[in-house]
């Protein structure tokens, strides 16, 4: 409660995000702590290496959002719960890096967005979609319908 307090009181968790980015020595290490106390009581992860555009918007809070150092997030990003904007960090494989997201774009619940990837400038990714190659602008990203299994014997 009292971490929320302190955040709220400095301007969100945006406006403290960009103090502690321009800090020095102590007060940015005191920053970067209580930045990510901040997150872990939404259970995410915002690395302070995530090169941001502008503020995104999280209509339920940071819920459980992981987004990788080395991602870039565009200007009027909107991010659902759940969602993870993750780097694929396997040498030499293919997609190797972290996601490129453009403004206006649209990430819907539980969304995963993995590797060196771009989702074009007004891109929608929908629920549970799970993106692995570039979205171009404009496009619309669901994942394929449930597949039915037979029951086990």
């Amino acid at each position: 409660m009292m971490l929320r307090a302190v955040v709220k009181a400095h301007g969100g968790w945006w406006k403290f995000r960009e103090r502690m980015l321009v800090a020095n020595g102590l007060l940015r290490k005191v920053y970067i702590a209580v930045y990510k106390l901040h997150l872990e009581t939404y259970g995410s992860y915002v690395s302070v290496l995530t090169t941001f555009e502008g503020p995104p918007t999280f209509p339920h809070k940071p819920m459980g959002v992981f987004i990788a150092p080395d991602a870039r997030i565009g200007r009027n990003v909107t991010i659902y719960q759940q969602v993870t904007i993750g780097m694929n960090d396997l040498a030499g494989s293919k997609g190797y890096g972290a996601p490129t997201i453009g403004d206006d774009v649209y990430i819907g619940a539980g969304a995963k967005i993995i590797g060196k990837v771009t989702v074009g400038e007004g891109a929608r990714v929908g629920a549970g979609a799970v993106v692995v190659h570039d979205v171009p602008p404009g496009a619309t990203v669901v994942s394929p319908p449930a597949a039915v299994l037979p029951a086990r014997a």
